[in-house]
Formats: structure tokens, sequence, C-alpha cells
């Protein structure tokens, strides 16, 4: 059990071509999957526009928040989210509690399977289900963005 993540490279390729779609009329292949976040730095004041998988656990939107970019969600944030192709006012917290952690990976893999663990960013290399602590381990340092919308949909 691992943590995967595409190469650098293929993220700095691809994420510029998803966002564009993602904000465009064309959205709808890839909107039931990924969704992007327009994430203020606290210190530079800079939007950022991050793609991300799009999850809904336990009737909550959540993101994986594996980058940098996620120290600007602890304590919770405003941002804005185009999900559907639409852009709108949210807010977000950061899930850093090993527990907690542990229990949506399992509810997601429970979803995708094993065979589909990428999806959530994991690699699981044994031919069974994660143990907790398997999942405690590679999950270190990890951390989940839960997602409120606050406006609407129009």
């Amino acid at each position: 059990m691992e943590r995967s993540s595409p190469p650098s490279f293929l993220i700095h390729v691809v994420n510029p071509v998803l966002r564009r779609l993602l904000t465009s009329p064309l959205h709808r292949p890839m909107s039931r999957g990924l969704m992007v976040l327009h994430v203020t730095g606290r210190r530079t004041g800079h939007v950022y526009d991050i793609v991300v998988g799009r999850h809904e656990v336990d009737g909550r939107l959540m993101a994986h928040a594996g980058g940098t970019w996620r120290a600007n969600l602890r304590g919770g944030a405003d941002l804005r989210v185009t999900l559907d192709g639409r852009e709108r006012a949210a807010h977000a917290v950061l899930e850093e509690d090993p527990d907690r952690l542990v229990a949506i990976y399992r509810t997601l893999l429970e979803r995708f399977g094993r065979r589909h663990a990428n999806r959530v960013g994991l690699t699981v290399n044994v031919d069974r289900d994660p143990t907790p602590a398997e999942l405690r381990e590679a999950l270190t340092g990890d951390a989940f963005a839960i997602i409120t919308l606050t406006e609407p949909s129009r």
C-alpha cells in the first residue's frame, strides 16, 4: 500500500488543458470526476486554480489535498469551486486526522475497488483490502478538503 501520483511533468502539461475544459461548455465528460478549486494564497493573495478529483462521501463534497496549496485551507477558508461547469462560492476545511482519513479512504476504496485505487492516489500492492494500519501508514501527512457550497446553483 503506497501513495501514487502522476509524474509532475504530466500534471504541468495536462492540468492547464483540464482547467480549460472544466470551465468551458465542454466540461460534461470530465465534470463527473473532476472539479477546479480556486484557492487564494494566504500570504501572496494569488489565486491558484487546482484541478482535483471530485468525491462525495457521506453526502459531503471532498477533494484530495495533496499539494502544498492545502496549507491555505488550514483552519478553514473561503474559496471558489468550478463544479459542473459553474463557478460557485464555497468554504473548505482541511481534514488531516488520521482516523478520519482512514475512514474516508476505506469508503472510497470500497466504491472504486483495489484495481482503481489510483483514482484516490493510492496503489494497493496486495491481493486483499488494506488494513486500517496499512492505510494509516500510507496516508501519513495526507489530507482531504471537505467542501461546503455556500452559493446555490443557478
